[in-house]
């Protein structure tokens, strides 16, 4: 009998520890609004949910930077300005001494394909923020969703100063 209530209390620990760092985040980070970009929203057996992309991490890492992050599994710093929307600072790989008025997201680079080339030659890639990328709704929620995603929707995110983020809402410009 012992043993299961010990048992049983090992499980709720480890539930209440994968569920702290959120709440933590949720009640202390700093609020961001970044502005949402169009992306596939589908998924089977995942529920109804929109997937978001965001606007100011298309086209900031060098494909020198992204193929590092991806060879040494070290994850993607990305500066934010905490205007309302926000606006893209910097990215690198090691955290950032932030200034005041400024957040940072871990992220990673989204891979080998889509590479954009800037004006002067060099190859650019975008950013994706996996803790942040899926907003779960209900169905008719969100179908409107999507359909209001890129054009006047900024998402709600709470950050960190360790660069964690968590998905807080959806909201109108």
């Amino acid at each position: 009998m012992k043993r299961t209530f010990i048992a049983i209390g090992v499980q709720i620990a480890i539930m209440v520890l994968v569920l702290v760092p959120p709440v933590i985040t949720m009640l202390t980070g700093t609020t961001v609004y970044l502005e949402t970009d169009k992306m596939d929203p589908r998924a089977i057996f995942r529920g109804h949910f929109a997937i978001l992309g965001y606007i100011e991490a298309q086209d900031i890492i060098t494909q020198e930077m992204a193929r590092e992050s991806r060879n040494t599994g070290k994850p993607v710093y990305v500066t934010f300005t905490t205007d309302r929307p926000a606006k893209f600072v910097d990215v690198g790989l090691e955290k950032p001494d932030l200034a005041p008025g400024q957040v940072c997201i871990i992220g990673r680079a989204r891979g080998d394909s889509g590479w954009t080339r800037t004006p002067n030659g060099e190859s650019m890639d975008s950013v994706d923020f996996p803790q942040i990328a899926q907003y779960f709704a209900p169905k008719k929620e969100a179908k409107d969703i999507e359909g209001m995603i890129g054009e006047d929707l900024l998402a709600v995110v709470k950050v960190t100063n360790g660069c964690k983020a968590v998905l807080k809402g959806l909201e109108s410009r």
